[in-house]
């Protein structure tokens, strides 16, 4: 396997993203307030860890199957709990969620099945839902088999498909985190290391070479990043199965079907030109797609007012003009 193809999707990319619809923004519906804290609940024989933060209509977030507990999420839309009730839960296995009890638990499947049995135990019919990468394509997925179930979906550098020529494309044009990444494998596969010991390797890698270079400004990046992951846990056996699980997709033959009202972000200087996301914003019937001039991959970070605007006007929780 080469380097490229080592975890999913953008993340597999580096191991092996305004125009469309003018409706204005729906009404959200306002189910009860939710109380604000940190919960666990057994729920349909799972506990699942959430976390409740912010005012105003509900916005549940789909968090990442490669491993990545909640407060990686909350850094990222913490600036979005001003005007929205924000939802965060933690995978099958990371921070305070259930543990792992099959393969299978780390994968895409298990994230949608836990977001769908949290969402019906907070008494939510449909939900407005935000996924970030990895967990982009997952809502792309759940959107295709639920729609019923979601009133709005934000889709942040996500994609409709995913090739092993996308790989060699950003292997090409980034030899030294090709190599970096080359590096990681070759030390994660070392016999007798422990899975914690294969994750702290991961993670010095990914905080000081991946992630920063998926920014507009890789320099500034570093700080971003390690305030993003600062109080996240990652985990390598989630990233290995998700390479595992899907090296490449295409979802592009579903995205007529979709009728879910959506949000498509792309940053400038993505790994994946905008392009690449656009495809995904012009494949859906209803949706707006916003490029951020300024990111790459975190235009929640790289370009926070702008990206709390978009998705305040997309959700109709502007202010009122005077």
């Amino acid at each position: 396997m080469s380097p490229m193809a080592c975890s999913a999707w953008l993340l597999a990319a580096l191991a092996a993203g305004t125009s469309g619809s003018k409706d204005p923004a729906p009404s959200l519906s306002k189910p009860r307030p939710l109380a604000n804290g940190s919960f666990t609940e057994d729920v349909n024989g799972r506990r699942i860890h959430y976390e409740v933060h912010g005012h105003g209509p509900v916005l549940m977030a789909l968090t990442n199957s490669w491993g990545l507990s909640l407060p990686a999420l909350r850094a990222l839309y913490r600036p979005l709990e001003e005007r929205l009730t924000l939802v965060y839960f933690d995978p099958r296995g990371m921070g305070g969620s259930g543990a792992v009890r099959e393969e299978a638990d780390r994968g895409l499947a298990a994230v949608r099945a836990d977001f769908q049995a949290l969402r019906a135990h907070l008494g939510l019919a449909t939900v407005a839902a935000i996924g970030w990468s990895n967990g982009a394509i997952n809502l792309l997925w759940l959107a295709h088999e639920h729609p019923e179930t979601l009133s709005s979906a934000i889709f942040v550098h996500g994609m409709a498909s995913f090739s092993a020529d996308d790989g060699r494309e950003i292997m090409a044009g980034h030899p030294q985190l090709a190599r970096s990444y080359g590096e990681l494998l070759a030390a994660v596969a070392k016999p007798g290391l422990s899975e914690a010991e294969q994750t702290a390797l991961q993670r010095k890698m990914w905080l000081a070479d991946y992630f920063p270079s998926l920014c507009a400004d890789p320099v500034r990046g570093k700080a971003l990043v390690k305030e993003v992951f600062r109080d996240a846990q990652l985990s390598w056996p989630h990233a290995a199965y998700a390479n595992k699980e899907a090296e490449a997709f295409d979802a592009r033959d579903k995205l007529a079907a979709i009728p879910v009202r959506s949000l498509v972000v792309a940053g400038a200087h993505d790994l994946l030109p905008p392009s690449r996301v656009k495809v995904l914003a012009d494949g859906l019937p209803d949706s707006r797609f916003v490029i951020f001039e300024k990111s790459g991959h975190f235009s929640p970070v790289e370009e926070p007012e702008g990206f709390r605007q978009a998705v305040f006007e997309f959700l109709g929780v502007l202010p009122q003009p005077r």
